[in-house]
Formats: structure tokens, sequence, C-alpha cells
């Protein structure tokens, strides 16, 4: 057949600056900061506790003192069990505790009897160290922001020498610290994967690449080439992963906190990730969660599903630890199930991973493995050589934002076995010769498999020669999973591009040996995962002794079978890999590809294949926008023609061509194919006022949807759309949805009426808010009182958005400011958001002002400390006793419910209150009156200072080259880019100092009494 390559590269980085120390005497003692009087269960006592089905049993592989704070571990060929210990992260604010060291500790259990007899301390010397994993010559460790190998040639537990740094850039920031780089685990193809959190960015880099060459980082899944010194991020996107692992046939799978807990691992996919903009802004939906459940209450916020709340689901919204079950000493129920540790539920929820689709579905099975231990926090499950499983105990009740301090000074091991099997002995697959290491990727289990092929790719890294014959014939083996392992094993040592025998004979010889190729194989994950490895050698410039002719040759073959499998293979599998396939080719090849894919309408509703499509075709749109446009409207995929409308919409002003040539391609095509054409135009012109209208515009149906017909026509300077808005608008009959979305059309388009047409829905209930935001762009201090003069008008909901609209101008805030002062206005209708909006306006006058009529805002940290001393003084438990959470509640919905919630009530402009650190008063005092103290970059501010004269303070929560849509602290705007004058980042929290600046000392205890309430409490009587 083919496959074969003999190319070896240095793969040891540059050295890490620090001067070197062996596994040191001197390690010290971990101290805790939890809480004093808190401990965890007796070791021994809490594997007895176990919650665990018929037949299974839990017992201790090592505890405290021999393992603590265990963040995560792996296997090697000899059966040894590495178990990174991690002392240095610490709470808020300290983050990390750069007193203390961090280390790698190596458990052996030679006679397989479920208790080691020896622990070797292999470094004691590291930091910030989140995982570990063991391969091509040493010990690899992620200690972000690097990740460092320790080389370890022979094995003996002794570092040959210092840490090298690998790999740089995985940027730790200051404000969420318990989101980066972790999980370091070998795959299937022979590169070492990692995850990070998205609110981790980084930009990563090998030692002596220049800052332009730096790979940025967005949080999801990456992976790195030890020989070539590759690094590449495979998604992006979710919240926290933390676990992954593969099936039998190598598709990858993940796990995650808060946004959905599993994943299929797609190359090239977006994931959702709450709060946070994609660094591509052309992604403009990113692909959902692979389960068809949640293990909490999705109808509620993630945060309830703490202390208990997620019981009946599954046990909460944190996963840690991911482990694909392949072995046989559990029951066959178990096999190919996947395990993952519910942080909060203490327990595994375990996933029925089922074929659907284009890829796979979660379905959720019953759980297993309940801990009693309130000290409990799983973070890693792996199956040992015997079938076992191993569950790694953090041991801590201080963490995933309970803020109760850190416990390091217990950790846990427990071994879960079924039965009573009888101990297996470990096996040094190091020792074995290459022959019988490839014979274990026929018969061997699934951890011997994956550990015999790291052996072999071992060895090839080190320059010995291994013999490949036995691999060559196991690629015609008739099991499957036979064939995949010897793909994997051919990939990991020497790299899977055609052997030699595909250069001879031309053409003719070339096509013949692709008949026999995997893309041909009857079973489907050969084939996907052919077309894998095909792509990671593209455009084969590594492979030596092949003339550039031949390579042409082969690259025009592959492809030309790629294209055909497209418009042909049953599999939508392979068709999934293949769209992800289109993000590794060159941008002018990606068209025909994609053509090919987009003609299957089996897939156009799927949830995976059109996305990814067209995620591989953003660089099209960008570089041929008019290659893009036919394919859109020659395709099948709804997605893909309305994002490439969406995209000529956005980049109309600069290239009208694209948009006209769409338009111009669907004007004879099905109602539903316009249908989409028409909502990404509209969506694509958010923020757009005026655009001269394509050519093609003229004559294209207008048979879709009527508001958003209106609102294009309007942007396009439809005279007849504009007379059709303006009376909708001021239709009494209409419908108030009608005329709300009619106003709004209006404000887009921004006639020179506008104000004409507000003015008067101020006296119209609901419709009056709407109406707000084409009055505001006047700078007529008459219109501020107008507004003003209507005060009981608006709804009492919609009343902070009036402030808000009043806040924006210098002329208006006057206004505002003289009619509290005057009592017409409630003072605390001024919430402390609309302060420091009335304070960017950078009036002196207005600012005196304000702190006569609403006070001053202290802003120093030492003031601020002082402040919180103070209130600590007067919040005693007595004062907290005899306050009111009644009150407090009635308090909470005016002052903090515009933004947050808590219990179901209020909104999710900033984040949920139901399950922080509540209980604890140094929380909420640091929270509420230094709230910029520790903010994450998803609610950091920016003040814009538009051209009518307006400021605006948000958080931007989406940007396209006309518009930025604004996220302030009562609503979301859509700022044309030709209004922004300057914008100024902030490194401030959305939410304000001096939130308690306008309540009275009894409103404050009452409030915070209702904060740290455990359950909702009922209104006082009226």
């Amino acid at each position: 057949m083919q496959f074969l390559r003999t190319v070896l590269l240095a793969f040891l980085g540059v050295l890490a600056p620090w001067r070197f120390h062996a596994a040191a005497d001197d390690f010290p003692k971990p101290h805790d900061t939890e809480k004093p009087g808190l401990a965890p269960m007796p070791a021994a006592e809490a594997a007895a506790k176990f919650g665990l089905p018929p037949g299974f049993t839990a017992e201790v592989f090592a505890a405290e003192p021999d393992v603590r704070n265990p963040i995560a571990a792996c296997f090697d060929p000899r059966g040894r069990l590495w178990v990174a210990e991690n002392y240095t992260y610490a709470e808020r604010p300290a983050m990390f505790d750069l007193s203390l060291r961090d280390r790698v500790v190596v458990f052996e259990d030679a006679d397989g009897d479920g208790k080691p007899e020896k622990r070797t301390v292999f470094i004691d010397t590291v930091q910030r160290l989140t995982s570990v994993a063991v391969g091509r010559g040493g010990v690899w460790l992620m200690c972000p922001p690097q990740l460092l190998f320790v080389p370890d040639a022979d094995g003996d537990l002794k570092p040959d020498g210092p840490p090298v740094v690998v790999l740089d850039g995985f940027t730790v920031p200051a404000e969420n610290h318990h989101n980066f780089a972790n999980g370091l685990k070998w795959g299937p193809d022979g590169w070492l994967y990692g995850r990070c959190g998205a609110s981790s960015p980084g930009r990563v880099f090998v030692p002596g690449q220049s800052a332009a060459e730096a790979v940025p980082l967005a949080g999801g899944v990456w992976r790195y080439h030890p020989t070539r010194k590759v690094f590449e991020p495979l998604s992006h996107g979710t919240t926290n992963p933390w676990g992954h692992d593969w099936t039998d046939k190598g598709e990858g799978f993940f796990v995650n906190s808060v946004n959905g807990h599993l994943w299929h691992l797609i190359p090239g996919a977006h994931y959702r990730r709450p709060h946070t903009l994609s660094p591509n802004p052309l992604v403009y939906r990113p692909m959902e969660m692979h389960a068809d459940h949640w293990h909490f209450d999705a109808g509620k916020d993630w945060t309830k599903s703490r202390d208990g709340g997620g019981d009946s689901f599954g046990g909460g919204h944190a996963h840690s630890g991911a482990m694909i079950y392949h072995g046989t000493q559990w029951p066959e129920a178990f096999r190919g199930r996947l395990l993952t540790l519910n942080f909060h539920g203490r327990r595994a929820n375990v996933e029925r991973l089922e074929r659907v689709g284009s890829g796979f579905v979660g379905r959720r099975e019953p759980d297993m493995l309940q801990s009693a231990d309130p000290f409990f926090r799983g973070l890693e499950v792996l199956e040992g050589p015997d079938g076992s499983v191993f569950v790694f105990d953090w041991s801590d009740t201080g963490e995933c934002h309970e803020h109760n301090g850190v416990h390091r000074n217990s950790g846990r091991i427990f071994r879960v076995r079924y039965g009573d099997p009888k101990p297996v002995p470990a096996v040094d697959l190091t020792a074995k010769t290459d022959a019988e290491l490839v014979a274990m990727q026929k018969d061997g289990s699934e951890w011997y498999a994956r550990m015999a092929r790291q052996v072999l790719a071992d060895r090839r890294a080190a320059g010995r020669k291994v013999d490949t014959a036995g691999l060559v014939r196991l690629l015609d083996d008739p099991n499957p999973v036979s064939r995949l392992r010897a793909m994997w094993s051919i990939s990991s040592a020497w790299g899977f591009v055609p052997s030699r025998p595909v250069f001879e004979g031309g053409d003719a010889g070339v096509r013949r040996v692709y008949d026999a190729h995997p893309l041909s194989d009857l079973d489907e994950s050969i084939r996907a995962w052919a077309v894998r490895l095909s792509a990671d050698e593209w455009p084969l410039d590594t492979v030596g002794g092949i003339s550039r002719a031949d390579k042409a040759l082969v690259i025009d073959v592959l492809f030309s079978r790629l294209v055909e499998m497209a418009r042909t293979d049953k599999s939508g599998l392979v068709r999934l890999t293949l769209a992800s396939t289109l993000q590794r080719l060159p941008v002018a090849q990606r068209s025909q590809l994609a053509a090919a894919l987009l003609s299957r309408a089996e897939d156009a509703a799927d949830p995976n294949i059109p996305l990814l499509v067209w995620y591989g075709l953003i660089p099209v749109a960008q570089k041929q926008p008019l290659v893009l446009a036919k394919l859109a409207a020659d395709g099948k995929f709804p997605v893909v023609r309305e994002f490439a409308a969406r995209r000529f919409a956005e980049t109309i002003a600069s290239d009208p061509a694209p948009l006209d040539a769409l338009l111009a391609a669907t004007r004879t095509a099905a109602p539903a194919v316009r249908q989409d054409v028409l909502t990404g135009l509209a969506a694509g012109l958010a923020g757009t006022r005026k655009a001269t209208a394509p050519q093609a515009w003229a004559d294209w149906p207008k048979d879709g949807d009527p508001a958003l017909l209106r609102s294009v026509g309007a942007v396009f300077g439809d005279g007849r759309a504009l007379a059709d808005l303006k009376a909708l608008a001021l239709d009494p009959k209409a419908s108030l949805e009608d005329r709300k979305a009619a106003v709004a059309g209006l404000i887009a388009a921004d006639p020179p009426d506008l104000r004409s047409v507000c003015e008067p829905l101020l006296k119209v209930r609901f419709l009056n808010t709407v109406a707000l935001g084409g009055l505001v762009k006047s700078d007529d201090p008459a219109v501020g009182k107008a507004i003003l003069a209507q005060w009981n008008t608006f709804h009492p909901t919609e009343r902070p958005a009036v402030v808000a609209a009043l806040a924006s101008r210098p002329g208006f805030a006057a206004a505002l400011l003289d009619a509290i002062e005057a009592k017409r206005i409630p003072r605390d209708a001024l919430s402390a958001a609309q302060v420091r909006q009335v304070r960017n306006l950078g009036d002196k006058g207005l600012s005196a002002k304000l702190a006569a009529v609403w006070g001053e805002v202290r802003e120093s940290p030492t003031e601020r400390a002082a402040d919180i001393a103070k209130l600590k003084a007067d919040l005693t438990p007595a004062t907290l006793a005899a306050a009111d959470a009644r009150r407090g509640r009635v308090v909470f919905q005016a002052a903090c419910a515009s933004c947050h919630k808590l219990y179901d009530a209020g909104t999710d402009i900033g984040p949920n209150l139901t399950g922080a650190g509540r209980t604890d008063l140094d929380y909420l005092l640091g929270n509420i009156l230094d709230p910029s103290a520790v903010v994450t970059k998803d609610y950091q501010v920016t003040v814009f200072q538009l051209a009518d004269g307006r400021t605006v303070t948000g958080v931007v929560a989406s940007q396209s080259p006309a518009a930025v849509t604004v996220q302030t602290a009562t609503a979301k705007e859509v700022l044309p880019v030709g209004d922004i004058e300057k914008r100024t980042p902030s490194a401030n929290s959305l939410m304000p100092d001096g939130l308690l600046q306008p309540l009275s000392p009894q409103q404050v205890r009452d409030l915070f009494k209702y904060l740290m309430t455990p359950a909702q409490v009922e209104l006082p009587p009226p």
C-alpha cells in the first residue's frame, strides 16, 4: 500500500531561564487558607461511603500525605501513575501563592493489587502546574504561561537536565485565574493535545519566534507536534474545558462548564461561549453543545445548580475530567461510555455517545460514584491498565467560585473496580519488541494499544530503527479498529503520506494507488481519519526525495478524491471531516471542495456541517467575495446564504459588487432562498443609516418578511419604505410590536424628520422607550425636558432606560439633575451606573451638581478600603439578624436587578448572583464596594464619545465593519462606526462604584441580609 516516510526532526526547545533544581528536600510545607474547623472525611471512610452501582467497590489507592492537591495525572507505558500536585493555586485576590512550589509524584504498583509499593518525587520546583504527560523522551508539564519539557530519556524518574520551554504565551489573566491552560494528553495521531478556557486568551509561540508569529488562542482545544514544533488551536470557545478523551475509533470529546457540558472535538469548530466575542468577527453563529440534556435546570441560571440544586438533573454545571471507558473489567454496559466528574454534584455523570447526523449526541445514562464527603472535588478520571478506574480528588470545599480559601493538606486517589478481579502485575512496554508492540495494535486492549503506539513513536523520536512490516500488514486487517491503530502508529512515528510506489507510473500509477487508499475504505471512521491525516501533511512540503512535479500530481489526485467524496460519500462523519479540512486548504482551493459539500441538501439542517463550511469560507468571503456569492446562491445551505449576505451587507460601502451578484443570482430562486438572503442582509446593515441600493435590489422580489423589507428599504433610501415606516409608527390601530419595529427602522435610517415622529410617541406607554432612541440623537435641551415631562407615562420597569438616555448628553443630564433636586424624580432613580455615565460626560459643572444632588463616589483604593472596613464594622451578625430580607429584596430590585439576577428575578446583563459566594460578607463587600478590583474582560467597559455629542458607556457585545453593539447597564445599543469619534477602553467593571451611595444605612443592612439569604423571600406587604 502506502504511508511511509523517514523524517527525523529535533524537538527540544531552548533552555528555561531559571537554574535547574532536582527534587528538593526543602519542599515547603503547604499552608491552608480555608476557614478553620473544616476537614475532609478520612480517606477510607470516604471510599466506603461512595454511592456505587451493585458490584462496584471504591478503595483508596493513595491519600494525604502521600498525595495532596492532585490536579491531573497520567499513566506511562510501564504502568506507573504520574500525578501533578498543585499548591500554588490560591484564592482571590492572591490567585497564586508563589512562596510555594508544585511537584510531580510517581506511584508504582508493580503487583497490580491497587496499593502502590513505591512513591517517587520526580520534580518539585515548578509553579502553576496544571497537567502532566509522559513521552518522546521525557515529561511534559503545563505551567502557564509555558509548556515545559523535562528530559528523562531512560525513564529512571530522575530528570536528565533542566526543564525546556517548549511553548510560551498561555497567559493567565489577573481577572480570571481558574480558567487557564491545562489537559496535556497524547492524541491517537501522535500530537500532544491540551485545553484552555476562553477567559484566558493568549498568544502562543515557540521560543525564538517573533511576536508576529505568535498564534492567538481564545479557549477550546489545541495541539502541539513534538518533532515538527508546530502549535495549532483545533477549536475555539466554550467556557472552561477540563477533560477530554477519544473513542476507540478516534473521535474526540471534551467536557466543559456552564454553557454546555459535552462537545464533539471537531477541528476548526467555533463553540458557544457566553459574554465573549469570537476573535473572528465573521463567526456569526457558534456551534452548540453535543448533548441532548443538561446537568442543571437550563431554564434557570446555572449557578442555581449548586448546593444540591441540580441533583435531579445530574448534579450541576461544572465538569472536570473525562474518560471513555474501553476496558473489560467493568460490565459491558459501560463500554464506550464517557464518564465525567460533576464538580458540585460530587458524582460521575455518564454519557452514551450516539451517532446522529454528521456527528454524535450525548444521551444521559444513570449517574454513578456519588461521594458523601463534602470535600470531594473530582478533577480527573483515568482508566488503569487492568480496566479499573482511578478518580482523583482535589479534596477541598473552596473552589469554583466558593471563595472560602484553599485546603492544601489533603488529596485522594480512589480506585473503582467491579467484582473481585485478580491483580494484574504491571507490564513494562518499553521492554517489548517492535513486533510485540505492533501485535498490541491488533489484539491489545485500548489502554495497551495506546501505550504501545506511544513507545513506537518514542523509539522513532530517539532515532531508533523500527520494524514497520507488521504495521503495513495490519493496514489490511479485517477489523477496522486494528486498521485505524496501524494508521495512527504510522502517523505518530513517521507521518502519514503516500509511499514511493505512488510516484511510479505517472498519473495512472498514482490513481491506481488511490483506488486502494483508505479514502475508499468501507468503514466511515477510516475514511474520515484518512482525510484528517492526509490534511496534516498538506501540501507534502516535508517529504524528501520527491520531485516538485510528483508532489503536484499527488496533491491534484488527492484533492480530486476529496472533492469526489464530498459529492458522493454517504457518511455524514466523512462529510464533517471534509468540511473541517476546508480550513487546511489554500484559500484558492476551498471553493471547489465547498461547492461539493454545499450540494448535499441532506446536510442543510445538520447542526455541524453548514457552520463548519461557513468557518472554512470566511477567508473566501474576505479574499474572493464574488466566488462566495456564487457558492451561496447555488448551494443548499441556508446558513451559508444568510451569512454570505450578511458579510456582503457589512462591506457594501467598500465593495457593493458581491451583494449585487448574490441578489441577481437569487432573483428567481424559491422564496425561502430569498428569505435567507434578506435575513442576512438586514443583519449586515444593522447600524448603517444609508447605503446605495445594489442594482439588483430594484427588481428583486419583495415577498419576504415585511418588517425586514421595510428596514432594508429604509437604509437603501427607498422613499416609500420610509413613508410606510412613519405611517406605521404613528398608526394607533397597528399592533404595538409592529409600531416598535417601525420606530426601530426609522431610527436606523435617521431621516431628517425623525424627531417629529418620535416626540409624539412619548405619550404612548411601552412605545415611548423605543422612541427615546430617536430623540437622544437631538442635542436640543428641550428634548430632554420633553422626556422628563412624560416621566409618569413611562412604565416603572422602563424608567432606568429613560434615565440612561438622559445621562447621555450634558443638556439632558442637567435637566435630569434639576428634576431630582426639585424632587420631581426620586434621587434613587439615578443608579450608580448612570452616575458614572454623567461623570464620563466630562463636564465639571455637571459633576459638581451631581455631587451636590446625589453624592460623591470614592475612587481611590484607600478610600474604598476605608468604606469596606466601615461597612463591615456596621454589618455585624447582630445587625444582620435584625435586618429585614424582604425589604432588602425591594432594595435589590431597585439598585441591582437592572443588571443582575437573584432567584430568577432581574436581568442577565451582569453575572447571575444566585450561586455566588453570598454567604461570605468579605466577598460581598469587595465586589460591591470595589467592583473593578478584579474584573474579567467579559465585563470591562469602553467609553464611546459620539459625533452627535452623546457619550455611551458599556461592554462591547459584538462588532462589524459598520457598527459596534454595546451592552450598557440598561440595554444594548448599536453604534454606527461612523458616529464614533473616540473610544476609550477602561479597566473598570460594568458594575459601577457607589452602588450603595443613595441608600440609607437601614436599606444597606436589608440589602445585605437579602443577598446572604439561602433562598428567595416574599416581598413585604405593600
